[in-house]
């Protein structure tokens, strides 16, 4: 009999252990369903921008009703992400402007860049304009679980038209998410200013390269019209034998090769016009590039990114 007591003694405390730690877990799941609810980035309703996908500078951003997309705009080019250093990196380009290094029309000084993270809190960034209308943005200690980056780049410039009114600059707003392919772990952790290099570097060897093709141009135009001059001579000396309808052919056949000689004339002195155009590019981003390495070119200073709330 006392051993039936101890059993059931036994029986009823091991009940109520079950009830308890079972009532706990449930508490503790409930709990965690709640916080990632409250907490889980809130960007999946939103699209992601594509790569080489211009948003243009939108006035209905900026309070005025006149919305203008067919303007510049902004353009994400290029993006990576490290895990490992926790970094990511993303390159932009200014659509719509004048691509001339010595002209352009969007300063980096006319635009503003607000950055906002989703899933985690606030990380730094810094935008380095590398050469004209390419900017490069490094955000920092960007966790891994990082939801996604929410990009907002002001234009401060204003334009007037022929008529005389003010037309803003407006707004664009880009959208990169979180995805295991963005994670690349051989991402150099390069400084703001050797990214600045870096960039110009490969500016100036895509500028030489084009100055190549054009001196092919010119040499193959110029031969062109060096074997045009050859046929023209013979046909010339081909006149006294021919009749009068055979003249007609030929003189119609130098006509067609003169036409041809002043095409490739114009194709000439519009690749010597780009060659001497990217020279100066050239010069002006070298220029550039001393600048920021010797510091007399002050590259803007690292931000805090802003937290995304819905």
């Amino acid at each position: 009999m006392r051993r039936l007591k101890e059993l059931w003694f036994w029986w009823r405390e091991s009940a109520r252990r079950r009830r308890i730690i079972g009532l706990g877990l449930f508490i503790l799941i409930c709990g965690g369903l709640l916080g990632s609810i409250k907490f889980a980035p809130t960007f999946a309703n939103v699209d992601e921008t594509p790569l080489n996908s211009a948003v243009s500078f939108s006035t209905s951003n900026t309070g005025d009703s006149d919305d203008d997309s067919s303007g510049p705009g902004v353009a994400l080019t290029a993006r990576q992400y490290s895990s490992k250093t926790q970094r990511l990196v993303m390159q932009f380009h200014i659509t719509g402007d004048n691509d001339d290094a010595t002209e352009a029309s969007i300063l980096p000084s006319d635009l503003d860049w607000y950055i906002k993270t989703v899933g985690q809190e606030s990380a730094s960034y810094q935008v380095v304009p590398t050469t004209t209308n390419h900017y490069v943005l490094i955000v920092d200690h960007l966790d891994d679980n990082f939801g996604a980056i929410q990009i907002t780049v002001e234009n401060r410039d204003k334009t007037v038209g022929a008529n005389g009114k003010i037309t803003k600059g407006g707004s664009a707003q880009l959208v990169l998410k979180n995805h295991p392919s963005l994670d690349n772990h051989n991402l150099e952790k390069l400084s703001a200013k050797q990214y600045a290099i870096t960039a110009i570097n490969k500016e100036i060897e895509k500028q030489q390269q084009k100055i190549k093709q054009n001196k092919q141009v010119i040499q193959v135009a110029q031969a062109a019209i060096k074997t045009d001059n050859q046929k023209i001579t013979m046909r010339q000396k081909d006149l006294k034998y021919e009749t009068d309808s055979q003249r007609q052919g030929t003189l119609s056949g130098i006509s067609d090769i003169r036409s041809d000689q002043d095409t490739q004339r114009t194709n000439i002195s519009e690749a010597q016009k780009d060659i001497e155009k990217r020279q100066t590019e050239i010069a002006y981003m070298q220029k550039k590039q001393t600048a920021i390495n010797d510091g007399s070119y002050q590259l803007p200073k690292p931000g805090k990114t802003q937290i995304y709330h819905k």
